[in-house]
């Protein structure tokens, strides 16, 4: 346990939420992910920076990002992070916005309330960076990740053909100040988005 932090009890396990501290290494991070993603890889939703090597997940995140993780004793159970991205895009209000990435929980540790904790510190340390959007991709099928940020106030805002085009992706983005758009709106530009790649894919 690291001393003087918040301590959160799931289920009579001690569960801690901080900023990845040095002695957690970036192969351990690696290696959550890839325990929690094993029951999406069984279904068929492959998402392939979660089979990254350790190097190139502490790279994407770049000077200003921020990995937490969620420590059950000295082993970590779940990961959240950001990244500071600057693409132009009718949702990301012009300006800088945190890019989320890296979400994992191991799957003996799911449904105990991890994840949401994760996502509310990193939405707060979003807040403390100043970023006024935040924005993350996933895949089409990830009907869990979906049903959760909508739950969390996040709008689908543009569907797309992956990069490894073997499969359909879906961008949300939550506004937390500054300029934002109704669900109407939102829902609107998603489905012209969803129809011009559906299109473009049978071309």
């Amino acid at each position: 346990m690291v001393p003087g932090l918040e301590i959160y009890m799931m289920n009579k396990t001690a569960i801690q939420i901080i900023e990845k501290p040095e002695w957690v290494s970036w192969d351990d991070i690696r290696q959550c992910l890839y325990e929690a993603h094993a029951p999406n890889r069984e279904k068929g939703i492959n998402m392939t920076h979660y089979l990254w090597p350790a190097e190139k997940i502490k790279e994407s995140l770049g000077e200003h990002g921020v990995m937490l993780v969620a420590l059950d004793g000295g082993k970590v159970v779940g990961t959240a992070a950001f990244a500071e991205r600057t693409q132009k895009r009718w949702y990301t209000d012009g300006s800088c916005y945190a890019f989320l990435c890296f979400d994992s929980v191991i799957p003996y540790y799911t449904g105990k309330g991890i994840f949401g904790l994760l996502d509310k510190k990193r939405e707060e340390k979003a807040k403390e960076y100043g970023y006024n959007v935040l924005i993350f991709d996933t895949h089409s099928k990830n009907a869990h990740r979906i049903d959760i940020a909508l739950r969390n106030g996040f709008r689908l805002v543009r569907f797309f053909r992956a990069s490894s085009n073997d499969h359909y992706s879906v961008i949300m983005a939550k506004w937390l100040r500054g300029k934002s758009y109704s669900h109407g709106y939102c829902v609107y530009r998603y489905q012209i988005s969803k129809w011009k790649t559906l299109v473009k894919s049978f071309l």
